[in-house]
C-alpha cells in the first residue's frame, strides 16, 4: 500500500476514557474500548481491509478481537461479509479483545490499526481504491475496577 489518506475529524479516534478491562463471571477476560472513524463519511464494514490491535508492542491474535456496532458483535474475519452494516462517522464502535487476565494497572501503549478502502475513489486499474488510515496510537492509563464498581 503506497499511499493512504488521513483525516482526523474527531480529535481522537480511540476514546481513551472508554478503555477498560471486561469481566465474565467475575474474572478479567480481556479489555475493550470505543473508536470512531477519522473520515467525514461513514463506511460499510465490508470496506475494512485491516483491523489490528497491539498492546505494549504485542499484536493481539485476530481470533481474539471483535468489532461491535449497533448491538452486533462480530469477529474481524466476518467484517468483509458485512456489506449492509453501515458505520456512521459520529457513531462509536466497540473493540473487544479476549485476553486472559485483561490488562494490569498503569500506563500502556495501545496501537489501533484500521485501514479502509474508499470504494468511490478508484486510483488504479482493476480494483485499486484509495486507502483510508483510521487508526491511532495512544497511551491508556488503567485503573482496574471490578465489574459494577464505581469510583
Amino acid at each position: 500500500m503506497g499511499f493512504a489518506m488521513r483525516m482526523n475529524l474527531n480529535g481522537s479516534i480511540v476514546k481513551t476514557d472508554t478503555f477498560r478491562n471486561y469481566y465474565i463471571n467475575g474474572r478479567k477476560n480481556g479489555f475493550e474500548f470505543d473508536v470512531q472513524l477519522a473520515y467525514y463519511r461513514g463506511h460499510y464494514l465490508s470496506d475494512i481491509d485491516l483491523l489490528e490491535v497491539w498492546l505494549d508492542g504485542e499484536k493481539m491474535p485476530q481470533e481474539a478481537v471483535t468489532f461491535e456496532l449497533n448491538g452486533k458483535e462480530m469477529p474481524v474475519y466476518k467484517l468483509s461479509y458485512a456489506v449492509t452494516e453501515f458505520w456512521s462517522q459520529v457513531q462509536p464502535a466497540r473493540i473487544r479483545v479476549i485476553r486472559k487476565g485483561g490488562v494490569g494497572d498503569g500506563k500502556h501503549e495501545l496501537d489501533f490499526r484500521l485501514m479502509l478502502r474508499v470504494p468511490y475513489m478508484q486510483i488504479g486499474p482493476g480494483h485499486d481504491f484509495m486507502a483510508l488510515d483510521s487508526g491511532e496510537k495512544v497511551t491508556v492509563n488503567v485503573k482496574d475496577q471490578k465489574e459494577g464498581e464505581t469510583e
